[in-house]
């Protein structure tokens, strides 16, 4: 038997033990896929830092932004995200994202969040970023005071006064549709129209003007003025 033939059955040989048999248990081998369900990794997951706390930033704080398109640009602070130490600043990192066509325009510039350390409070005199620390006072009370200038930090803007609508955007949209319809403005309330109704009567009948009706002919005293709804 030739040298070739004994080494090409060596090597069939090998390839034959290589390849798993039938009843080879392959259900035992390790997935590349972790064993650890869904649920309990999300509870293993290191807890987040929330950085506005040792950054001392709270909502309806002025700041500036630092890094970015809007480097320089100043806005108050809308929301905090402690989970992924994100902020939303009022008038910064405007996009614009699809929104439902059917309930008015599919384009609307809103804002995105932002890193929290790619913005810095303002400082309240100098007008700059600055960082703040935070000191207790006399009486216990904690305020955040300035680096930057020694100052004390305002306090920030009440969440209800961020809630409210920002009118001049709102002026800005009904520039650009142009002048109102007339028909907005004239839209008569019943109330109020039946209650005119009645002094024109009132002062038609002082004046001794008759108030004859097809209905009813003769002439006769008005009506009291109660509203009837």
């Amino acid at each position: 038997m030739s040298r070739y033939v004994k080494v090409f059955r060596k090597v069939m040989n090998l390839q034959r033990r290589k390849t798993p048999l039938p009843w080879t248990p392959t259900f035992l081998e390790f997935t590349k896929e972790t064993s650890v369900p869904f649920p309990v990794r999300e509870k293993l997951q290191p807890a987040p830092i929330d950085l506005s706390y040792y950054l001392n930033m709270e909502v309806g704080d002025l700041v500036e932004v630092l890094h970015g398109p809007d480097c320089g640009r100043q806005g108050v602070v809308l929301s905090i995200n402690k989970k992924k130490n994100t902020v939303i600043v009022d008038g910064c990192n405007m996009k614009k994202t699809f929104w439902n066509p059917r309930f008015g325009s599919s384009l609307v510039t809103q804002e995105m969040p932002i890193h929290i350390t790619n913005v810095a409070l303002l400082d309240p005199v100098v007008k700059r970023p600055t960082r703040v620390k935070r000191r207790f006072m006399m009486n216990g009370e904690c305020v955040r005071i300035s680096k930057l200038s020694g100052s004390a930090m305002p306090e920030p803007v009440p969440a209800a006064a961020l809630r409210q609508p920002n009118l001049y955007q709102e002026y800005l949209r009904q520039k650009a549709l142009g002048p109102p319809i007339k028909a907005a403005y004239a839209k008569p309330d019943p109330l109020n129209l039946r209650i005119l109704q009645r002094l024109a009567q009132h002062i038609r009948w002082a004046q001794g003007a008759p108030l004859p009706t097809a209905e009813k002919p003769q002439v006769r005293q008005p009506e009291p003025m109660a509203l009837q709804r």
